[in-house]
């Protein structure tokens, strides 16, 4: 019984790899051009080359805005200015400047 076995199981296998070998060959007669390019189309390729696309101004402007921001923020002229150590009273905070042009509330 084991001999029996042994003959089929590499039959049905032989059977199953002839008829996906002519399914393949069905295949590629109809559809001659498949499987050659693994890039895809020269459609497809030449659209990939040429860049990204924006849907409108405002994606644009976001993919820019983000090219700058990749640069580390340079810090202020004052350099020494740490904020958040303590609570500030108003004979730490710098004097107004006056201003030139006057308010009319304040009349």
């Amino acid at each position: 019984m084991q001999s029996f076995l042994k003959s089929t199981v590499p039959d049905s296998q032989e059977k199953n790899a002839n008829l996906v070998k002519g399914e393949e060959v069905k295949l590629k007669a109809k559809y001659p051009g498949l499987g050659q390019k693994p890039g895809g189309s020269d459609f497809l390729m030449k659209r990939l080359q040429k860049g990204q696309k924006y849907f409108d101004s405002g994606d644009y402007n976001m993919a820019k805005a983000k090219m700058k921001n990749k640069q580390l923020p340079v810090a202020g002229p004052d350099k020494n200015l740490v904020t958040g150590d303590h609570i500030p009273t108003p004979q730490d905070l710098p004097q107004r400047r006056s201003s030139l042009v006057t308010s009319k509330l304040a009349g």
